[in-house]
């Protein structure tokens, strides 16, 4: 209900793809709103043709806004959990598939990067 809200609802800017609905409901629920799922309202979504032609770089986008939403929604050990478990399964699999580890550690990369520029890491 829009009304009571001072004013509109907005995606966070920092999620390029995937997770900003989660990030969205999980932001209104902490300020007291009321998240539901309906029926009543569809949206119909279409996939990317970019991303669908390189799905390393779907991998990478999704990798790293999982990991801005653990940092963001949860506590530090657990976001350390999952980096390490993330980097150690692209390091183990770097000979085996480096594209798709490759494309892991990118997404770790540009993670770091983006909590260096925020003075978030040291």
């Amino acid at each position: 209900n829009l009304k009571n809200f001072e004013k509109c609802p907005q995606f966070d800017e920092d999620y390029f793809l995937y997770y900003e609905d989660f990030d969205f409901c999980r932001r209104y629920i902490k300020q007291g709103h009321k998240i539901a799922i309906t029926k009543t309202i569809s949206v119909i979504h279409q996939p990317s043709s970019i991303t669908n032609k390189n799905p390393e770089l779907k991998l990478e986008y999704s990798i790293y806004s999982y990991l801005l939403s653990l940092e963001k929604h949860t506590n530090k050990s657990v976001l350390i959990y999952r980096l390490l478990r993330i980097s150690i399964a692209a390091l183990v699999n770097l000979p085996i598939d480096y594209k798709v580890a490759g494309a892991k550690l990118k997404a770790i990369g540009k993670f770091i990067r983006y909590n260096r520029r925020l003075g978030r890491t040291k």
